[in-house]
């Protein structure tokens, strides 16, 4: 997931931070995929989940949030309290090939929207095109992923900041607010994941390149941590005799 978000790192103010992309990498109908990740300082958390009803359709939800909280809160610096948060929706097409190992290509689009809160407020909406491919085995899992963002910010709250304020923080610049106009990124990602069949240590890193205009800062790179499960590996694992040959 993006997390549209205002992130702050040496006293530097962010309205964009990337969120983790949601790579199930589906081998067959009716598997159930989640994923927990968070940044090693925990100031950023995705939470993933994937369904796929019949073989070659899958279907993704997101749900990311942001939140930092000043010690010695200062605008000036750009030192100042921050929360966001994003939910996203998304289906897609996926072909898998292989036995034991398998390779797996698929596309996924979606939308969603959240808010974010510091300096300024904003609400925003983002749809993305997520083209991948992986390879997946029963200890070992890898996806590479080219996910393009389209970003739009709506109903941007100053919080009593003037024009002089924005404009040094290029929220307006020009005869344009940072609020509605079009931003598009592109983010390749990389996900590995290791582990029994069923649960696996997953680690991802994200980058997002500006393809339009951003005048603004964001912030260009994720790097997270977290477990991912596969729940019908785990009903395999229980009663063996109903698995299924995917």
């Amino acid at each position: 997931m993006l997390l549209l978000a205002c992130g702050l790192c040496s006293c530097n103010r962010y309205y964009y931070k990337p969120n983790g992309v949601n790579a199930p990498l589906f081998t067959g109908a009716k598997q159930v995929h989640l994923a927990a990740c968070a940044t090693p300082d925990g100031a950023f958390t995705d939470v993933q989940a994937a369904y796929s009803p019949i073989n070659h359709l899958g279907i993704i939800g997101n749900f990311s949030t942001f939140s930092y909280q000043a010690s010695d809160a200062d605008v000036s610096s750009g030192n100042v309290d921050a929360k966001a948060h994003l939910a996203e929706l998304g289906a897609g097409y996926y072909y898998a090939n292989g036995k034991k190992v398998k390779l797996i290509y698929d596309v996924y689009a979606g939308a969603g929207g959240g808010t974010m809160k510091s300096d300024v407020n904003m609400s925003f909406i983002r749809a993305f095109v997520q083209p991948g491919a992986g390879i997946r085995t029963p200890w070992f899992e890898m996806s590479l992923n080219y996910r393009c963002s389209a970003i739009r910010y709506y109903d941007l709250n100053t919080n009593g900041h003037d024009i002089t304020y924005l404009q040094q923080h290029n929220l307006v610049y020009g005869n344009r607010r940072i609020d509605n106009t079009d931003y598009l990124f592109a983010e390749p990602a990389i996900t590995f994941r290791g582990g029994y069949k069923f649960i696996k240590v997953q680690t991802q890193y994200v980058i997002a390149n500006p393809i339009s205009n951003v005048p603004w800062q964001y912030y260009n790179t994720l790097i997270n941590f977290g477990l991912s499960f596969e729940l019908e590996e785990l009903l395999n694992a229980i009663n063996p005799k109903k698995e299924r040959k995917n």
